[in-house]
């Protein structure tokens, strides 16, 4: 029988065996040089839902995911909207107000 402890260590770690540290990193770069969450996850030969399903397991990862989707995101968008979501933002507020539309 699993341990709600072992399980979740067994989700940490199967995260970090699909997206480990240099991948993880290697992504971080992209976006900061301004390519878009899915242009630069499609380059790593990841998804964009792997990515965030990654974000959500490894805090440290998400926190930094969504910092650089912050500083990145494009000014002239609707943030917080589903609008800006739908014009291919994926900073925190954006996909926020997607999921509170869902």
């Amino acid at each position: 029988m699993n341990h709600p402890i072992d399980d979740a260590e067994q989700l940490i770690a199967n995260a970090e065996a699909q997206m480990p540290p240099s991948t993880r990193s290697r992504l971080i770069a992209k976006l900061r040089m301004g390519k878009h969450l899915d242009d630069a996850a499609s380059e790593l030969e990841i998804t964009a839902r792997a990515v965030f399903a990654t974000a959500r397991i490894l805090q440290s990862f998400g926190d930094q995911l969504d910092a650089t989707l912050m500083e990145q995101r494009d000014p002239s968008l609707p943030h917080g909207t589903v609008t800006g979501y739908n014009k291919r933002c994926r900073c925190p507020e954006c996909r926020s107000a997607l999921q509170q539309h869902v």
